[in-house]
């Protein structure tokens, strides 16, 4: 039985270790050169599960309407994916829905927030890695002087 339970414990790593793999490569915009490296990541792993494609074209195509601008698009992109058959690409568009204000802004304007995101990520971690042990003194100057 303990043999059992290792087998299936490694295999349930080596899946996600590909499922990284593969994120890794949809996320790698310096090289674009996706389908070659998913066949050499597995041979048969665009034939077994064409979705992978799809969601590779998928955000790629949403990057492109940042890089290019493109606010018309944002409508077209929308257009194209809101049926998709997967839940989680159905609730980013609604997401984006929902917002569509703030993204068609992000879209337009040369600007991003994401370095003051940055800094209130690593705030709240240092926040949470106290929680109940020091007092304030100690958090704030750990927040002032790095760690």
């Amino acid at each position: 039985m303990i043999a059992e339970e290792r087998k299936n414990k490694n295999v349930n790593t080596e899946r996600l270790h590909l499922r990284q793999k593969i994120l890794k490569i949809i996320w790698d915009f310096k090289n674009m050169d996706h389908q070659s490296r998913f066949e050499k990541l597995h041979h048969q792993l665009l034939g077994t599960y064409p979705e992978v494609s799809k969601l590779d074209e998928l955000v790629s195509a949403f990057r492109d309407l940042f890089r290019n601008k493109d606010l018309d698009g944002l409508k077209e992109w929308i257009n194209e994916y809101e049926n998709s058959r997967s839940s989680f690409i159905q609730s980013f568009i609604r997401g984006i829905k929902k917002d569509q204000e703030a993204v068609s802004s992000s879209i337009k304007e040369p600007w991003s927030n994401g370095i003051v995101e940055g800094h209130v990520n690593r705030l709240k971690t240092i926040k949470r890695m106290m929680y109940g042990r020091a007092g304030f003194q100690v958090l704030k100057n750990r927040v002032l002087y790095q760690w």
